[in-house]
């Protein structure tokens, strides 16, 4: 029973380190890689390398090529365009239950959040970290597992995106659209929670609209 829980708990950081390294591009695009590679790049056992393989394969986030390995997923628009239209009406509702369910502690954090957005100085990394930080917090003010194991493997794409193109994004219009969000559920306006929501998601579906796919 302690081993199981143990390749448990071994699966699920195998799992968010391979994420990290999916999502920072250390792992890159269409790059080809072994369950050794991963295996030596999380210090884990094949056991839950294997598994958290298993579910990143299932997000769409490698290919598992018979008799030659794995390959990184490519960041395509079409897909992208994809997982966005999936995305926003799940982030719509994921967003208005946070701002309803939110307690005051939390509500506080969500203000003190928009504060820190509006002071990032337009900083991709800041803006990164505090993105993270936001979506921990609305997770649990969410309230709604279910709800949270829709969403999440659509915003990891959406974060490896942002990274694949940062190059291209207008970062002050981004940070602002965030700051807005966090103000609007620190007041439990839902309907403008939602509206914020649905800006940050049509913010990402234009650029991706303007991307070729070399860029």
């Amino acid at each position: 029973m302690t081993n199981a829980a143990n390749d448990g708990s071994l699966a699920e950081q195998s799992f968010h380190i391979l994420q990290e390294q999916l999502v920072s591009l250390r792992l890159p695009p269409g790059e080809l890689v072994s369950e050794g590679d991963l295996i030596k790049l999380t210090g884990y056992g094949r056991t839950p390398v294997r598994e958290a393989i298993q579910r990143l394969a299932q997000h769409e986030l490698f290919e598992v090529l018979p008799r030659k390995g794995l390959r990184v997923s490519p960041v395509s628009r079409d897909g992208l365009l994809q997982i966005l239209e999936t995305r926003a009406p799940l982030e719509r509702l994921a967003t208005r239950k946070a701002a309803m369910r939110a307690n005051d502690e939390q509500r506080s954090e969500m203000a003190a959040m928009a504060r820190e957005l509006a002071s990032s100085h337009d900083s991709f990394e800041r803006f990164s970290a505090l993105s993270l930080r936001i979506e921990r917090l609305m997770n649990t003010c969410c309230d709604n597992e279910f709800l949270i194991q829709a969403v999440s493997p659509l915003r990891i794409h959406c974060r490896r995106f942002w990274n694949y193109y940062r190059r291209h994004l207008n970062l002050s219009d981004v940070i602002a659209s965030h700051a807005q969000l966090m103000r609007l559920a620190a007041r439990r306006d839902l309907k403008g929670t939602e509206k914020a929501s649905d800006n940050i998601m049509q913010l990402l579906e234009r650029l991706v609209s303007g991307l070729d796919e070399q860029s």
